[in-house]
């Protein structure tokens, strides 16, 4: 065989051997990867480690825990001999409490021995509770005896007299505070002195009867004594 013949031999089979190896490593590229590792899928939860609690759970713990503090600090000042702190548990404390957490406050109440820690504790979240939500501390003042009943609705009547003659007025009604001893009556005489014409106005929606009787009387009173200082 010639020289030429046995060299173009050779450059075809070289040639051969090259495509079919472009060919397989063309094939390999174009498909998937069986053995790489699939990435990671994203999730939307998140699970925290066992035992941590949830941020809403520290929130509300942390809130009974403040509470909690507040109503210590308030007892502690109950029973202080400084009148300047209890009087300001009374008036910052208190108030934040029988918002925040007004069953706490009645607990709290409820722990108080007979006597005059009790009777002051008492005094005050009527005085600060009617003012912030008086639907819920008149529920409240029901459910405590008699006694306290018609104390704390005395409390009441006199804070609400401040602002709104005819609610406490109302109020006194309903808990039959002044009724005997006339100072409902002389709750309509005062409202009197100061509006004069809003008491009348008042006095006319009322249904008739012994009560509403003995309070126009008062007001009839005013009324002629502003009358003669007139004339």
């Amino acid at each position: 065989m010639k020289p030429h013949s046995i060299i173009t031999l050779v450059a075809a089979a070289l040639f051969g051997v090259g495509a079919a190896y472009w060919s397989m490593s063309a094939n390999e590229s174009d498909r998937p990867r069986q053995n790489a590792a699939s990435p990671p899928q994203p999730t939307s939860i998140y699970t925290p480690p066992p035992g941590r609690a949830q941020p809403g759970e520290d929130t509300a713990r942390q809130a009974r825990d403040h509470n909690q503090s507040l109503a210590l600090e308030i007892e502690r000042a109950l029973v202080s001999a400084n009148a300047q702190e209890r009087e300001a548990a009374f008036n910052f404390l208190l108030p934040e409490l029988i918002v925040a957490d007004p069953a706490r406050v009645v607990a709290m109440v409820a722990r108080q021995e007979p006597g005059e820690a009790r009777d002051t504790l008492r005094t005050e979240v009527v005085r600060q509770w009617i003012s912030a939500d008086a639907p819920a501390a008149i529920g409240w003042m029901k459910s405590l005896d008699a006694e306290e009943r018609r104390a704390s609705a005395a409390t009441a009547v006199a804070v609400i007299a401040a602002h709104d003659m005819s609610k406490a007025i109302g109020l006194a009604d309903e808990f039959d505070v002044g009724t005997q001893d006339g100072s409902l009556e002389y709750l309509a005489q005062r409202w009197a002195t100061e509006d004069l014409h809003a008491a009348t106005e008042w006095i006319e929606t009322q249904p008739p009867g012994p009560r509403t009787d003995k309070l126009r009387a008062r007001i009839d009173f005013v009324r002629e004594q502003a009358n003669a200082s007139i004339n």
